[in-house]
């Protein structure tokens, strides 16, 4: 099988992408990692050293591009690849590393965007699958249907983006317009994977399995191909206004209780007063201005190091928290992982 990405051609037949993907995090940890771990950033769970540990390795783009993995896929994945002679397990540690160098061209792809994205993709898809469903119908003037997608959030957030165009005659039109112009982008290498998803008037759409069967692929082949297309989408939303609009923003990668802090903060208040009102302990407020500056890399935070000093630290390749402290002891662990994960550019 062949993939075309911005005129490259790709082969990816000689390992899976789910694979590639393992293989492509452990080469970029450079040291091995537990099981636990790995599922941790493959499925985008946000502890603290998943948020630090990817951004050490520079790997914020590959950071939870598979948030429905299961821990017996995972496994199982890890045993066929150990199988293969591609990776090993120490067996007192229970910790992977990678045997045989093996090549993971599809995520080394400009546009791969993670630790940023997360699960937004997958949430603007559910709201587009609505949305054209719900624009198809009325086109067609069909007025009782089930609607294609069930979440009650999605189905909220198509009810205010059609008040935004309730006049205009025109919508379905400007949403093919759009979605041409960005199907026919080169990074898109199969349109399907996503036209066939598409429901309205009289067709309904096909799941990603049907997809994949009737393309004799896997379906994380298609979910990595058709996710990377939505990657590339938000990198360019500015070119796409009804698109952009189905969008959900960047606070819904926060955690719950990072999320609560975060609206303490933006009502200006400071460290110690946040720790007083949320009664948490201070290293849990601590995680929480990490996450919060990971996610938003120009939202100011308590403490935060001197510029000079995480361009120093930005620019140079450090294995763990413990090298950054020898090298800069005047900082604190918390101040040494804001000055790590402070780089990034969502």
């Amino acid at each position: 099988m062949f993939l075309w990405y911005d005129g490259e051609r790709l082969e990816v037949n000689r390992v899976e992408l789910l694979d590639q993907y393992i293989v492509a995090l452990l080469t970029a940890f450079k040291r091995p990692r537990k099981t636990p771990f790995l599922y941790a950033v493959m499925t985008g769970r946000r502890t603290g050293q998943a948020v630090t540990d990817v951004h050490l390795a520079k790997i914020n783009s590959l950071f939870g591009l598979s948030p429905f993995l299961t821990e017996e896929v995972l496994t199982a994945r890890l045993k066929k690849l150990r199988h293969a002679g591609i990776l090993d397990i120490e067996a007192e540690t229970k910790e992977w590393s990678v045997q045989k160098s093996v090549a993971t061209p599809f995520f080394e792809l400009e546009g791969w965007n993670g630790f940023w994205l997360q699960e937004r993709p997958l949430l603007f898809f559910q709201n587009l699958l609505l949305a054209i469903q719900v624009v198809s119908n009325k086109h067609h003037k069909k007025k009782h249907y089930m609607p294609v997608v069930r979440d009650k959030k999605a189905q909220f957030w198509i009810k205010k983006w059609l008040v935004n165009f309730s006049k205009a005659a025109d919508l379905n039109e400007r949403l093919f317009l759009e979605l041409e112009a960005w199907l026919s982008k080169p990074y898109i290498s199969k349109p399907e994977f996503y036209t066939d998803q598409f429901s309205g008037g009289e067709i309904v759409g096909e799941t990603l399995e049907q997809i994949a069967d009737a393309h004799s692929l896997l379906t994380e082949d298609v979910y990595f191909e058709s996710l990377y297309g939505l990657h590339r989408l938000f990198l360019e939303k500015d070119d796409y206004p009804l698109l952009r609009l189905l969008m959900p923003r960047r606070e819904v990668l926060l955690t719950l209780s990072g999320k609560k802090t975060y609206g303490f903060l933006k009502k200006g208040y400071d460290f110690d007063e946040i720790v007083q009102m949320r009664n948490l302990r201070t290293s849990t407020i601590e995680d929480h201005f990490v996450e919060i500056k990971a996610t938003f890399p120009s939202q100011a935070v308590p403490r935060m190091p001197e510029e000079m000093i995480v361009d120093e630290i930005q620019a140079r390749d450090f294995l763990s928290l413990k090298e950054i402290k020898t090298a800069f002891p005047e900082l604190d662990y918390y101040q040494i992982r804001l000055a790590v994960v402070a780089g990034g550019k969502a």
